[in-house]
């Protein structure tokens, strides 16, 4: 196979992988953000904000789970498999899911012991340590499917990815509203989802077995102690980098149950989550790019190559979303959470969209990059940046100016984090941005996005069908210009449409919306 067959090959492999998981996680993330909406509903901002915090303690914990055992089974499944060389991938399978088995169980007992002692010092809340129990097995149920999840992926398996997170939402869309309406509240909403992850782990394990019984035969002889040692020596600086990620976390919900009440916590909580509604699109492509730069990382110019177009194109769907969030916040808040929500969410829904802005800059694809061609050391020190630069930020930013000051920590840490693994892709794997095509997505999606804004601001209306009414409006007005403007700009060309048109046309669902869009832009192009 020539390299530019292989290269095409990784690119239609990647689109496809990342549409499937697009559709699927566009299903999950819907299914998920209904019942987002749902229970901030019930529950209402102040038990939505003693909610939101009930999390921090088992996720903090996951994050001590599993080694980076999930990343490693990722790349070096992919890297066998692709290659034809399954002998290995039996073991590594069998000891990384073990050995996460084992070792989450552990970490779950010490949360168990040290339950009061984590509900008084990480969230301030002495009070919520009975019913965050009901919420410490997801410790053991995630852990058990994130590397369930990490061997699919090494297979190129997308589709099965997405079942698992459907079925996941949906016990979850079924189970954590029911249980608050029947009168079980705040409980029944942390049992719901306790639930609901212990239900994913049955067919995250089903569907991985199968591909275990495929390579099981070619078994090789290799020691368990060998194969998880290189596991983990691969995994450790993406583990470290979680743990790093999960302390920013924590102490983000530790400073913010000291500086705010439960009311203005789940106003800000509420808006950094369905904020990541955004991720709908980032995740299925950030996540099929982990596959594909592993298996060109001996590459260097066909590596830079699917770097560069990676970040525009990417960039030419996410900019544009975050924009719309960033001139439209009140009218999404008003149809996703309703009138309780309006006091405070709106600003902070505004203000955390401005991270998405950094996918022009890479802010999507350099993690998987980095994991891709085995330099998680890199991850590993871009979190490091992010989490000084955010320390250091929030507390003096959240001292002069409230929560306020926590939203443009994060923003401007992200900026930092993103701007650093950049220069080091650039100087150490000599890639590159279209830095033409970065300021022309920005420029057509900020100059887009003014009659969006114009209608937002001149006329308030109550009520989620008058707000969905001016987001659809002030939506398809946004992306006619957008779609306009991005010909003319030059940021997309022939070449551009030639290159979307053959990446996705094995993708049946999406190929006659590319070729409307692709025409749209030819006709503008030659104009």
């Amino acid at each position: 196979m020539s390299e530019n067959t292989a290269f095409t090959s990784v690119l239609e492999e990647t689109a496809k992988g990342a549409f499937y998981l697009f559709s699927g996680g566009f299903i999950a993330t819907a299914l998920s953000a209904l019942c987002g909406i749902i229970i901030a509903r019930l529950l209402g901002p102040e038990d939505y904000g003693a909610y939101s915090l009930a999390f921090t303690i088992p996720f903090f914990l996951t994050v001590f789970t599993g080694f980076g055992v999930n990343s490693a089974l990722t790349r070096y499944i992919s890297s066998l498999y692709r290659g034809g060389r399954s002998s290995r991938i039996a073991s590594m399978i069998r000891i990384g899911m073990v050995f996460t088995l084992l070792e989450s169980i552990v970490v779950y007992l010490v949360g168990l012991l040290f339950i009061d002692w984590l509900s008084t010092w990480l969230i301030n809340r002495p009070e919520l340590s009975n019913p965050t129990l009901y919420l410490l097995p997801v410790v053991v149920f995630q852990a058990i499917v994130n590397a369930s999840i990490g061997a699919l992926l090494g297979f190129n398996d997308a589709k099965r990815v997405t079942y698992v997170s459907i079925i996941q939402q949906v016990f979850r869309l079924a189970l954590a509203p029911l249980l608050i309406i029947t009168g079980f509240g705040l409980i029944g909403a942390l049992i719901g989802n306790t639930i609901a992850y212990a239900l994913a782990v049955i067919p995250a394990l089903i569907y991985l077995y199968h591909y275990y019984a495929l390579v099981r035969d070619n078994d090789g002889v290799e020691s368990g102690r060998v194969l998880l040692i290189q596991m983990i020596t691969y995994g450790a600086p993406l583990y470290v980098s979680s743990v790093v990620s999960s302390l920013v976390d924590t102490y983000r919900n530790a400073l913010l149950s000291r500086i705010a009440d439960d009311y203005v916590i789940g106003s800000f909580n509420a808006a950094f989550r369905f904020v990541t509604l955004i991720t709908i699109i980032m995740a299925p492509i950030s996540t099929m790019l982990f596959p594909a730069f592993s298996r060109l990382s001996n590459n260097r110019a066909e590596l830079g190559k699917l770097f560069t177009i990676s970040v525009k194109y990417s960039s030419l769907v996410v900019v544009p979303a975050a924009v719309l969030c960033i001139v439209m916040p009140r009218e999404i808040v008003a149809v996703l959470l309703g009138r309780e929500y309006l006091a405070l969410t709106p600003h902070y829904f505004a203000l955390i969209s401005l991270n998405y802005l950094y996918v022009a800059l890479g802010y999507m694809v350099l993690g998987s990059f980095f994991s891709g061609v085995g330099d998680t050391r890199v991850n590993l020190e871009a979190t490091v940046v992010y989490a000084v630069a955010f320390a250091g930020l929030a507390v003096a930013l959240s001292g002069l100016i409230g929560v306020d000051g926590l939203a443009y920590s994060i923003v401007l840490a992200n900026g930092a984090s993103t701007i650093y693994s950049l220069v080091v892709a650039r100087r150490k794997h000599e890639v590159s941005l279209d830095y033409y095509s970065t300021l022309g997505v920005l420029g057509a999606a900020v100059s887009s996005a003014i009659p969006a804004y114009i209608l937002s601001v001149s006329i308030q209306v109550v009520g989620v069908l008058p707000n969905l009414l001016k987001i659809v409006i002030g939506g398809l007005a946004y992306l006619l210009i957008y779609a306009t403007l991005l010909p003319k700009l030059g940021v997309i060309n022939r070449g551009d449409l030639d290159f979307i048109v053959n990446a996705f046309s094995k993708i049946k669902p999406l190929k006659p919306l590319i070729l409307l869009i692709a025409k749209y832009e030819e006709k503008l192009i030659k104009l």
